[in-house]
């Protein structure tokens, strides 16, 4: 399965009740200096940060949200992955990534 990293620099914070990744130090040269998350985005995000795999991420989602189909999970997953890999906020591991 593939594994995603978090751009170093990049931290995900709470400011008045709302997710936010804020691009800190070489970051900010790389990806837009913050961007909302929901809360299911924000716990996609902590797992990632963790270390853990795309098939870690679907069976946490599937047990956290009650969900029985690993494609809908599997679906919502990809979707936040790919926008924050086109953001530059996550990594694809073993790419070479220049900062």
């Amino acid at each position: 399965m593939q594994q995603y990293l978090t751009r170093p620099g990049v931290v995900l914070t709470s400011i008045c009740g709302e997710f936010v990744l804020v691009a800190a130090k070489a970051a900010r040269a790389s990806v837009p200096a913050y961007a909302q998350l929901n809360e299911s985005s924000a716990f996609l995000w902590r797992l990632l940060e963790s270390g853990v795999d795309t098939a870690q991420l679907e069976k946490s989602v599937m047990e956290t949200y009650e969900i029985e189909d690993p494609a809908q999970a599997r679906s919502a997953i990809e979707a936040f992955i790919g926008q924050m890999v086109q953001s530059g906020y996550l990594l694809k591991e073993g790419e070479n990534h220049e900062e």
